[in-house]
């Protein structure tokens, strides 16, 4: 995947986490940033994008197709990372037809030899996108992985086969920097936050030290948070040392 910028650039992965409540993503104007799965719901209300969007969750990539599309055909983002999932029921989708070529498939990149990719076991949105970061950046700055999920929120029901349901759209929401987030009639996974989400950032942990120790090569990774988030595996730093990073460039 190509990016608009001349060189491998510093890239800034948006998770969804509490943590970036009242942030001011217009802040990273100019920047290369990723960002992941429903956030696009707060990016359509403040109208800004990032430079990539990355989902590869199923579920959501079912239930939310039409959005998702939407996002794609508008342009509104450089580059897309999705699972092929979404395109199970897309008639028109035709990677040759040119409105299409800035989508990229994670099930493409997991059987490419020269692709970081091929080393993934567990992954979830969030981890995709930092090793997407690492594939195409020169530094990667992490915001919004608090991994602190609450698992069953008031407002969802389990159903038969394991998701969950909002009955109603949250008025508060703890897993979420924007309450609606989640909103009425979504269905969505189980967090997992301890078995998949952590777990994921785990395994990236261990590419990262394989691609260094392979091939001498070790691009900076850091992860700015006030939580614990994913400290036990990514050098972690106060959420308010990235605005000196923001002011400096």
């Amino acid at each position: 995947m190509t990016t608009k910028f001349d060189q491998k650039p510093e890239i800034f992965v948006l998770g969804n986490g509490a943590s970036l409540k009242d942030f001011d993503f217009k802040s990273l104007e100019g920047k290369c940033t990723i960002g992941c799965c429903k956030a696009y719901r707060h990016w359509e209300k403040i109208d800004w994008y990032p430079t990539f969007y990355v989902n590869v969750d199923n579920v959501v990539l079912k239930h939310h197709e039409e959005e998702i599309k939407q996002l794609i055909l508008n342009k509104k983002c450089t580059g897309y990372l999705l699972s092929r999932s979404i395109i199970e029921d897309w008639e028109d989708f035709d990677l040759k037809d040119e409105k299409y070529q800035t989508v990229f498939f994670l099930e493409d990149l997991r059987v490419n030899p020269f692709s970081l990719f091929k080393n993934v076991f567990n992954f979830c949105s969030g981890s995709v996108a930092g090793l997407f970061a690492l594939d195409i950046g020169s530094k990667v700055n992490l915001l919004g992985f608090d991994c602190d999920y609450v698992e069953l929120i008031p407002e969802c029901i389990e159903k038969e086969d394991g998701t969950l349901l909002i009955t109603d759209t949250p008025e508060k929401n703890p897993n979420y920097y924007f309450d609606d987030y989640q909103r009425v009639g979504d269905l969505y996974n189980k967090p997992n936050g301890k078995t998949v989400h952590l777990r994921s950032w785990e395994e990236l942990s261990f590419i990262m030290e394989f691609t260094t120790k392979m091939f001498g090569h070790e691009i900076p990774v850091t992860n700015y948070n006030d939580k614990q988030s994913i400290a036990e595996f990514i050098e972690t730093k106060p959420l308010e040392d990235i605005f000196e990073i923001l002011n400096s460039n």
